[in-house]
């Protein structure tokens, strides 16, 4: 406040001011004038703005919310912060043809000092750029929990809710003042100069007053005011006359305005309203997690208009549909898919370039009398390509929609590295990384197959020899992930049990050998048995490969160059079985965590924790209440009014008598026969609450559709699971089979012929696999997605202080108990108490 500067002003005028103007300033004249002062410039814009946030931080907090930082002002690290002063911030970058409306508009001058707090030639500041986190090449790295504190940083929707629950807030600190001691003080200043027929003279008048009013929660309204008059006649002797009076005025209401049902609805509904927008955020903050982590729309935040939360969330699992049931995700998970599906994209692209390698071969051998399977094996990498090319495009589009709805801008670059989705590389990168030093290997030995030189043979043995050990490698991993797929096997016959009972409790329709633990014992043994057994012929390999070494004249050099391709195609065989292998065992590795629960618990539990059910209920209260609130429109006005005014004689400003007083008591009476307009509020009134009681009942309707759906899906996801992961073993040994239908057993005194429909075979192989893999997929990420989901539609979800989600792991609930009917019995539930319902 700039109140010390007008007493420093004001001390060294009297004290230091020339002799006349220390007498005319005494001490009486100058308190007069700093009251003027005081009241004529007030409070700064910052001393306001503070008042304001202090007052609304300590509302929410009774309320048992809070505001990120314990301010609605963005952290100097968003983007959304602003580096100027919040109380004079600088003009921002304006349209020039605009602007000049602003210096002249209708041929009149406009205000000259818009410019006074500085200009700016940007409305964002570029310093929160460098707290973000960049590797060395610049670009932004990503993982969940990165990602959700950006978000919460830099979201514009994320800030626009909490400066809502702000507002909301600011309304209650508004309605409370309406019942506090309201001062009031003020100043006037009168000159007025009088002719000589109605007085000849000057009068200077100055008025001070000050007071205070107060209204009651009954309706009563007390306003008392103080004020004292300084007449100063210039014209004559130059007097000096005060006068002081006392004002006071207190309107009781007994009839229609005197109803704490009235007088207080107001004041009732905005700390009703600032406690659902409490809960709303807080519910908001859970949503926000959601929608950045899937992308689901989570429901709104807080509002100003009242009937908050009323709609509810919606079906925010989405409905079962495709070959899966799964909804495909969103956000951050979705993006995770996305990462992994063009993996497997790329890999089938391996796999088509190596198989078209060996078409060719085939081809140029002879063993293959048609071109055409060359062709369409030409034709599918060709539309693999073309594909993957579009998924990556898709892919970058989806991740600037994503870095949007982080608060970033579009053209920064971000890079979105998770383990999550590991579990889903079924093939070692190593292992393809081996497999493709092979085809290249294999490439250039085909090449040279009508004129094989010493020095092609020599530098193909080197190369093969330089792949020995890291063979070896990777068939001590498939040796190691056997062991693992041992360990797992009583787990699995668990989980397999427990999806054969879901199947018979939904009476679906599902081939027995899904959940058939007989079955996956078998496919152990017989893995177990191919491991060693694949060791043993790279042994045979080798040992045939060192024999090729030692017999080669000029006439042998295309009989070892043809025994040397068929060693290093039964090698690229070898490896092909050993990464299918790789692929099984780590398919037994991918697990959903349990989910036991049925839509009647989770009902329940909603009904118990959710602060938009809370809010819901709160919500048909008010309206109910408001007919009470209408009803006393109806009544009669009988008011009691006293008002009078205590004055003082001349030049004597605190002696007051009855003589300059006066006192008024009355009855003020209104009849209620005009009526209409009351009448029609009170009827409407009546109507509105019998929509809210029917909102509600379609609020719980709604809820119990989407926790319903969310149940039915994570039950359905269970068991297509494991279906899907038949599907892929199918996929993997249909493919194996086309391998080798690609390079048939050579039998004597018979030409080797490759089958005329191996790249057709070879190609719907590999599209099944690549389409069994992206459905596993999606069934497990769409499994997380609703575990979240559950977590955030049972009102159970918790964060921790960075805003991500504790999971809370493996989930049974037991019968819960049943709700007792009644509203009132909800206040022995979480959420009536507000620590609780908040932390």
């Amino acid at each position: 406040m700039p109140i010390q500067y007008l007493v420093r002003a004001a001390c060294a005028v009297v004290f230091k001011g020339p002799y006349w103007l220390r007498q005319f300033m005494t001490a009486k004249r100058v308190r007069l004038l700093l009251c003027l002062c005081l009241c004529f410039v007030g409070c700064s814009r910052r001393w306001f703005r503070r008042q304001a946030d202090q007052e609304t931080a300590a509302a929410i907090s009774e309320k048992g919310g809070y505001l990120d930082g314990g301010s609605i002002y963005p952290a100097s690290a968003s983007r959304l912060h602003d580096p100027f002063a919040a109380d004079r911030p600088p003009m921002p970058p304006d349209d020039p043809q605009s602007h000049q409306l602003m210096r002249c508009v209708d041929g009149k001058r406009g205000y000259k000092r818009w410019g006074k707090f500085g200009y700016t030639p940007t409305i964002e500041s570029s310093q929160w750029v460098e707290t973000l986190p960049r590797d060395e090449r610049g670009e932004v790295q990503l993982d969940l929990r990165e990602a959700v504190r950006i978000a919460r940083v830099n979201s514009r929707e994320y800030q626009r809710n909490l400066e809502t629950l702000y507002l909301s807030a600011l309304d209650v600190t508004l309605e409370r003042f309406q019942f506090d001691h309201q001062l009031f003080a003020g100043n006037r200043l009168n000159q007025d100069f009088r002719g000589s027929e109605v007085g000849a003279g000057s009068e200077t008048r100055l008025d001070s007053f000050a007071g205070f009013s107060k209204l009651s929660a009954t309706g009563g309204e007390l306003v008392t005011g103080f004020a004292n008059s300084l007449v100063w006649d210039s014209w004559g002797s130059g007097s000096e006359l005060f006068r002081s009076t006392l004002d006071f005025t207190l309107i009781q209401p007994l009839l229609r305005f005197g109803g704490r049902a009235r007088v207080l609805e107001l004041l009732t509904q905005s700390e009703r309203d600032l406690l659902a927008n409490v809960r709303q955020m807080e519910q908001f903050r859970q949503g926000f997690y959601v929608n950045i982590t899937t992308g689901r729309n989570s429901g709104s935040g807080p509002t100003l208009g009242g009937n908050v939360s009323q709609a509810g969330l919606g079906v925010i699992a989405g409905f079962p549909s495709g070959r899966n049931g799964a909804p495909p995700a969103g956000g951050y998970l979705g993006l995770l898919q996305d990462q992994q599906e063009i993996r497997n994209q790329e890999s089938t692209i391996a796999a088509l370039r190596d198989s078209l390698a060996q078409l060719e071969a085939a081809f140029d051998a002879n063993r293959i009398s048609s071109r055409l399977q060359v062709d369409q094996a030409r034709q599918a990498l060709l539309n693999a390509q073309s594909g993957l090319l579009v998924s990556k495009a898709a892919y970058q589009s989806r991740l600037d929609d994503y870095k949007i709805s982080l608060g970033l801008p579009p053209d920064i670059p971000v890079q979105i590295h998770d383990p999550l989705l590991e579990r889903f590389v079924l093939i070692d990168p190593k292992l393809t990384q081996l497999q493709d030093a092979l085809s290249t290997i294999l490439l250039t030995m085909r090449r040279g197959r009508n004129d094989p030189t010493s020095e092609l043979i020599d530098t193909s043995l080197q190369q093969l020899e330089q792949l020995d050990q890291r063979i070896d490698e990777q068939i001590g991993d498939a040796a190691a992930r056997l062991k693992q797929f041992r360990q797992r096997i009583p787990e699995r016959k668990i989980q397999l049990e427990k999806v054969a009972q879901q199947a018979r409790l939904l009476k679906a329709d599902v081939d027995p050998r899904v959940y058939d633990h007989e079955s996956l014992e078998q496919r152990f043994q017989f893995l177990q048995q191919r491991v060693p057994a694949i060791e043993t012929e790279i042994q045979d390999i080798r040992r045939e490969r060192a024999e090729l070494t030692q017999d080669r004249s000029g006439s042998n050099l295309p009989k070892v160059h043809e025994q040397l391709i068929s060693l290093a195609t039964r090698a690229s065989d070898l490896l092909l079985e050993l990464s299918l292998i790789q692929a099984e065992t780590k398919l037994q590795g991918i697990t959903l965590l349990p989910l036991e629960i049925e839509a009647t618990q989770a009902i329940g539990m909603a009904r118990v924790h959710r602060l938009d059910w809370m809010n819901a209920r709160a919500n048909v209260v008010d309206s109910w209440r408001k007919i009470e609130f209408f009803a006393n429109d109806l009544k009669s006005d009988l008011d009691i009014v006293i008002d009078g005014q205590l004055g003082t004689e001349p030049d004597k400003i605190l002696d007051f008598d009855s003589d300059h007083s006066r006192v008024r008591f009355g009855l003020e009476f209104d009849s209620p026969a005009a009526r209409l307009a009351e009448r029609n509020r009170y009827r409407a009134s009546l109507i509105r609450y019998q929509q809210a009681r029917r909102g509600y009942m379609l609020f719980e309707d709604r809820v119990k559709q989407s926790l319903r759906n969310t149940v039915r899906i994570i039950k359905l996801s269970q068991i297509n699971l494991e279906v899907r992961r038949v599907a892929v073993e199918v996929a993997i040994a249909q493919y194996d089979m086309a391998r080798l239908r690609l390079n048939p057993p050579v039998r004597p005194n018979q030409p080797t012929r490759t089958s005329p429909t191996a790249a057709r075979d070879l190609l719907s192989a590999l599209n099944d696999l690549l389409d069994a893999q992206n459905d596993l997929l999606n069934v497990w990420v769409s499994y997380e997605v609703l575990r979240v989901l559950l977590d955030f539609e049972m009102g159970t979800m918790q964060l921790d202080p960075t805003g991500v989600w504790i999971d809370p792991g493996p989930l049974q609930i037991e019968e819960l108990p049943p709700l007792e009917g009644g509203f009132l019995e909800d206040s022995r539930l979480p959420g009536s108490d507000l620590d609780h319902m908040i932390h």
